[in-house]
């Protein structure tokens, strides 16, 4: 083998020179812009969507790195994050009444300029957190669903469908869901009271004004009790031991306890069993007993990302969550909708198109998940309260009584403010 010349050495030793200096440039073309960090309730598939659709976007067009945690125990997380002075840049959390306790102690920073509330409909838009708080938007929502839904085989007819809502074998029901086990159960409760006795009553409920033993709670209460069975030991142990998401398995073939009814968010139609079924929607307010006889509300829920630490990067990342075709490119991702006004549905079909009208019409009166807007020691009490009044009926008015007393402590520890509890003035809106 022949050896190179000088004049070869020479050539390749200024190649290797232009092409040191070209990737100098290259790396400072594509260099990081610093980190953001993220905490969040997505895990495992939804976790890798959430990197897919929305974290690979913002590091490509921003170059700033995101340090993403995903627990299914995102509050549990943050508290003991704020609690060591360790929390995350940006959180995301279906709890707008935990967000606003932050908000109270002064660890989330205003979004003002970043976000216009004014883009979304209510009642995700502007919030109120309390007296003398009112002027600053705090957390943006990324993905809203509507609630106040009961799915049912798109086979099912009209009578077929009220028959079986009166049978409490019928109702796809299923409880845990690890540390937050229950919610399934305030959800029911929630929209009840809603539909029973209005958006103005709910509201005073939600948001601490009404107290736990007024008759339209102990009402809901009860209806939900005669509605789904409470105390019959056959269906409430099914219940308690089945995780929210495995509920409607009592729509498929041979299943072990056959169901044909759900009472649960958007986001449930894409399950499985659903998709197996073919589902099909009704508003609670035409099957819940002893709906009042005005227009009806619906209840709907959300994700809402909040900043602890107004960093250049944080603040990049909350003005991309913001944009439409991020919330448009997320809540698609997730079977989910946006609140944005200029947000489209997830799909073109029936059902989708009926959502989307309902999640962004000025005229229809929307009220936030009230266990959500609680403070979060009114949620957990909650939750507590709705699985022991399904396995105990008879105990209603203890765990009522119990209520109350967590209502009235939550009020002298908010009228305190040494706390994060503290109560939403308004979670019911149209716009």
């Amino acid at each position: 083998m022949s050896r190179p010349g000088r004049r070869t050495l020479g050539a390749a030793a200024l190649c290797l020179a232009v092409l040191a200096v070209t990737g100098v440039v290259v790396v400072r073309a594509v260099a990081w812009h610093g980190s953001v960090t993220v905490l969040a309730n997505w895990t495992g598939g939804n976790e890798a969507l959430f990197r897919e659709k929305v974290i690979a976007g913002f590091e490509s067009e921003e170059h700033i790195h995101v340090l993403y945690q995903g627990s299914s125990a995102v509050s549990q997380v943050l508290a003991a994050d704020a609690e060591a002075g360790t929390t995350p840049d940006v959180a995301v959390l279906p709890g707008p009444g935990e967000l606003a306790g932050y908000a109270h102690q002064g660890r989330l920073q205003p979004l003002d300029g970043l976000v216009d509330t004014a883009d979304f409909a209510a009642p995700w838009g502007s919030r109120a957190l309390g007296p003398g708080d009112t002027a600053h938007t705090y957390w943006v929502p990324i993905k809203t669903d509507l609630k106040s839904l009961v799915w049912h085989p798109a086979t099912m007819k009209p009578a077929q469908l009220a028959d079986a809502a009166r049978q409490q074998d019928s109702w796809c029901l299923g409880m845990a869901d690890g540390a937050t086990s229950g919610w399934p159960g305030t959800d029911w409760i929630e929209d009840i009271l809603l539909q029973q006795a209005g958006h103005d009553v709910y509201q005073e409920w939600a948001t601490g004004n009404l107290e736990w033993t007024a008759p339209a709670v102990r009402r809901a209460f009860r209806t939900w009790g005669a509605m789904v069975g409470a105390g019959d030991r056959h269906l409430v142990g099914n219940a308690m031991v089945t995780g929210y998401g495995d509920a409607a398995r009592g729509l498929l073939p041979g299943a072990a306890r056959p169901c044909t009814l759900e009472h649960q968010a958007t986001f449930v139609r894409t399950e499985q069993p659903w998709i197996v079924t073919g589902p099909a929607e009704a508003h609670s307010h035409d099957l819940v007993p002893g709906a009042g006889t005005e227009t009806a509300d619906w209840e709907v829920s959300g994700d809402l990302a909040a900043m602890f630490r107004a960093t250049p990067q944080a603040r990049k990342l909350i003005a991309y969550l913001a944009r439409p075709d991020v919330q448009q490119r997320w809540s698609r991702s997730q079977h989910g909708f946006t609140g944005d006004r200029q947000g489209a549905g997830p799909g073109a079909d029936r059902i989708d198109q009926d959502i989307a009208r309902v999640l962004r019409d000025p005229h229809t009166e929307r009220c936030y998940d009230a266990s959500d807007a609680m403070p979060s020691a009114m949620r957990d009490a909650f939750a507590l309260a709705a699985l022991r009044y399904l396995a105990d009926p008879g105990g209603l008015d203890a765990q009522l009584d119990i209520l109350e007393k967590v209502r009235d402590r939550v009020h002298s520890d908010s009228a305190s403010g040494d706390t994060g509890q503290v109560w939403l003035l308004s979670v019911c809106g149209t716009g």
